[in-house]
């Protein structure tokens, strides 16, 4: 009977197994069910474009989209990838132009690759690399950053040329320049030097995209290190090509436009540099183009001065190149400190008073907030005495260079560190540190090294946290050790460091920001290349993602159909060398 019992028991237990098993595997295919169905809720802005390579005229790169949040970024899946096919430059650092459900990128060329932003399926490509020539290397390029749209046509400024090509068909347009080719920086160098064969050939090429407004095309032209004579500031006619205006940012002689001011700035022969890394920004009502200006180059010890306009924001008028401001930020560089990045524009309340602001940070590692009617600080920023100590012989070190300070009078807290931290001790068998500004000498270990500080990464802001988010590089000249990214957010208003995050590798991409909350950017990492997620109002990590090479390119953001996709390139290791040709698109299953 007992064993009778047992067996029942037993007959019952398996039954109810059955019947547990039976109702998980209901439950499990209903779960099946709900994610196959799975839809975040769309946008509640339906179509959100990225027409201009840092979003809007005031770089902002602020998104009004909504649908990642911090609350659902942790879904984001991998959504398509693209690769050109082309490794070559530095690193891969095209921003993608999304514009009528169509991506463009650019390779390190600057050739024009169009996709389906949905499906990243290609549509058409125009190769540019046969019409560079003239360089020490044909066809080579040092960077691009990418193409601008405006009015059905995309630009690419290649080489030491401008293209455009129909947004559509990819066609050159005909009546740009010479069949989509403008020769614009070779038509400014003729006007002082017609037997100049070649732009490249004398140092001059494109790294960015232009900016663009009300029919007129704004760019600038590198390259300080090839000892160019300044760099030149072009407004180029959308519609023809041709110049409408130019500025030289190192003014060579009576001439140029600036001449009173800088020429007394250069004492001793070397008038080099000046080049400009970054797209500008526009301020419409103001009628105003900013620039920011690179470091000067050549032997410091025959430009006596504080060497203007590099190392400078420049404020020009839109209509006629004339200067209205300007504000150095280096006198007298001899560190590389140049200023790389776009200014971005934004407004905002300070002591009850409403400031039209601009905001850059340089290689220096220091974030400048100035009023950008004006040119003048929004908070102090006295000029610091510095060492002038040398042992170069015939160097004139400047005695003072300026710092900003917080709203309180209290010194900044730099985007970066500007005492060299964390020094293997094996470094300092045979090297010393010393305080930054210190004049060039042997065996010195500071900070922030030749990579900056805050780099070519343009910064976001976001009038909902009503935070500046900029990005920079911790590794120190002779550190012996990797470099570390520093991502910070920082209230403009008073000059106060809200909220910091610290990783492995480069902090040279830039970010962007969304009105959900978040905020993205990359970091160059030599083994991995994280693509990061953080909550924009406190910084906390929400999500990362291994690209498997270096992110040293700005991100994109945009909307199809209520849905949201952020997207990014990849490829380069130490310092973005070896180049890579991957762009990877992002959204919420």
């Amino acid at each position: 009977m007992l064993i009778r019992t047992m067996k029942n028991q037993t007959r019952a237990i398996k039954i109810l197994g059955l019947v547990l098993t039976a109702s998980i595997a209901s439950c499990s295919k209903e779960i099946e069910v709900e994610v196959a169905n799975y839809k975040p809720a769309p946008s509640s802005v339906r179509e959100v474009e990225w027409p201009l390579h840092n979003l809007d005229l005031a770089g902002s790169r602020y998104s009004p989209s909504d649908q990642i949040t911090p609350d659902n970024v942790a879904d984001l899946k991998a959504e398509w990838l693209f690769q050109h096919g082309v490794i070559d430059g530095v690193s891969n650092q095209t921003t993608p132009i999304v514009v009528d459900g169509i991506m463009y990128v650019t390779d390190a060329r600057g050739s024009v690759y169009a996709m389906n932003a949905i499906d990243g399926h290609l549509l058409w490509e125009q190769n540019v690399t046969g019409d560079l020539g003239g360089g020490r290397r044909e066809g080579y390029i040092f960077r691009h950053r990418g193409v601008v749209y405006d009015d059905g046509i995309v630009y690419s400024a290649a080489g030491s040329f401008i293209f455009a090509f129909d947004a559509k068909s990819g066609e050159p347009i005909e009546s740009f320049g010479d069949n989509g080719k403008a020769s614009v920086i070779l038509d400014v160098l003729h006007l002082k030097d017609p037997s100049i064969e070649t732009a490249i050939s004398v140092g001059y090429w494109f790294t960015t995209a232009p900016q663009v407004y009300n029919g007129m095309l704004y760019i600038g032209t590198t390259r300080s290190e090839s000892h160019i004579a300044g760099g030149y500031v072009l407004a180029v006619d959308a519609k023809t090509g041709e110049v409408e205006w130019h500025f030289n940012t190192v003014p060579q002689d009576e001439t140029d436009q600036g001449w009173e001011l800088a020429g007394p700035t250069w004492v001793g022969g070397e008038r080099n540099g000046g080049g400009i890394w970054e797209t500008p920004s526009i301020d419409p009502e103001l009628g105003l183009v900013y620039f920011a200006v690179g470091n000067p180059f050549g032997n410091s010890t025959k430009r006596d001065g504080i060497n203007l306009f590099t190392n400078s924001i420049i404020a020009l008028s839109l209509d006629t190149g004339k200067l209205e401001w300007f504000y150095q930020q280096v006198h007298h560089d001899v560190w590389d400190y140049d200023s790389g990045n776009q200014p971005v524009l934004f407004d905002m309340t300070v002591d009850g008073k409403s400031v039209k602001a601009l905001a850059q940070a340089s290689k220096n590692s220091w974030l400048y907030i100035l009023d950008r009617v004006t040119g003048e600080p929004v908070h102090p920023i006295p000029e610091v005495a510095v060492s002038t100590d040398t042992d170069t012989e015939g160097e004139e070190p400047w005695p003072t260079q300026p710092i900003p300070h917080k709203a309180n009078g209290e010194r900044m807290e730099p985007v970066s560190p500007v005492y060299p931290i964390d020094i293997p001790a094996e470094q300092l068998v045979e090297n010393h540190i010393v305080e930054q500004f210190t004049p060039i000498g042997p065996n010195q270990i500071f900070a922030p090294g030749y990579s900056g500080g805050s780099n070519f990464a343009p910064i976001s802001y976001s009038p909902k946290t009503g935070l500046l988010y900029v990005n920079a590089i911790d590794q120190p000249f002779r550190s012996g050790r990797d470099p570390m990214g520093y991502f910070s957010a920082y209230d403009p208003s008073t000059g106060e460091l809200v909220w910091r995050k610290i990783f492995p590798g480069y902090g040279q991409a830039g970010s962007v920001v969304t009105a959900g909350g978040v905020v993205f950017v990359g970091a160059g990492d030599n083994t991995a290349g994280y693509f990061y997620a953080f909550d924009a109002a406190t910084g906390e990590e929400l999500w990362k993602f291994n690209t498997g090479s270096g992110v040293f390119a700005s991100p994109a953001l945009y909307v199809i159909d209520g849905k949201e996709y952020v997207s990014v390139a990849s490829g380069g290791g130490s310092r973005g060398r070896r180049g890579g040709d991957l762009i990877l698109t992002f959204a919420l299953p």
